[in-house]
């Protein structure tokens, strides 16, 4: 299985640096993610972490939800909630099929194989993709980075965590991808989401 940066290995350490990296806008990923989800539809939530997309904002909206992480530990924290989460590396497993497929603020992990990242989401989508993604990032930051950094690497001993999109290069990937339909920030400008027609047959 994929070694597990060590953000991942905890939700309430997850939790609190996603906070101080969002500030005040850090409930506004979730709020457009599921603003872009129909009442009623399957949800497939991949690299779902510590599931707020669901617990927060899609719970209440009558979907069938179904999370899938690497980390041992998101995805126990997850069934103790009654949350349908499975164990799930996308390096090397198959994607079930929803009609929505969700995957916020981990393309990055998969950096060098995003276009195909993103067909194989496609693939498993019947109706459409939603991919949010940092272009401003906690490691850009002076004060923060070097904690961003030991924290996003995979190795002991790595000084430098994975490569990163910015809003330039993370346009060119969306819409040079089939499917593609449209891109917008969210506010504070941290994040873009993309949206992408399904393709599952």
């Amino acid at each position: 299985m994929t070694a597990t940066p060590l953000i991942y290995r905890s939700p309430r350490v997850y939790g609190l640096l996603m906070r101080g990296l969002y500030g005040r806008h850090y409930g506004d990923r979730y709020v457009a993610v599921a603003a872009e989800v129909p009442r009623g539809a399957s949800v497939l939530d991949v690299c779902a972490g510590d599931c707020r997309l669901f617990t927060r904002h899609l719970r209440q909206a009558g979907v069938s939800y179904r999370a899938l992480d690497v980390s041992p530990t998101f995805v126990a924290h997850a069934r103790a909630r009654g949350i349908d989460a499975t164990l799930f590396d996308l390096a090397r497993d198959e994607l079930p099929v929803a009609d929505v497929v969700v995957m916020q603020g981990s393309l990055y992990q998969f950096i060098a194989e995003a276009p195909k990242v993103l067909q194989r989401l496609r693939r498993a989508a019947r109706l459409e993709v939603v991919v949010a993604e940092p272009v401003r990032n906690l490691s850009d930051t002076p004060v923060l980075g070097a904690i961003a950094r030991q924290l996003t690497r995979v190795r002991p001993g790595e000084q430098r965590g994975p490569a990163r999109f910015d809003a330039a290069s993370l346009r060119r990937l969306f819409e040079g991808a089939e499917g593609f339909e449209r891109a917008y920030p969210i506010p504070g400008g941290r994040e873009l989401v993309g949206i992408f027609r399904g393709g599952a047959a």
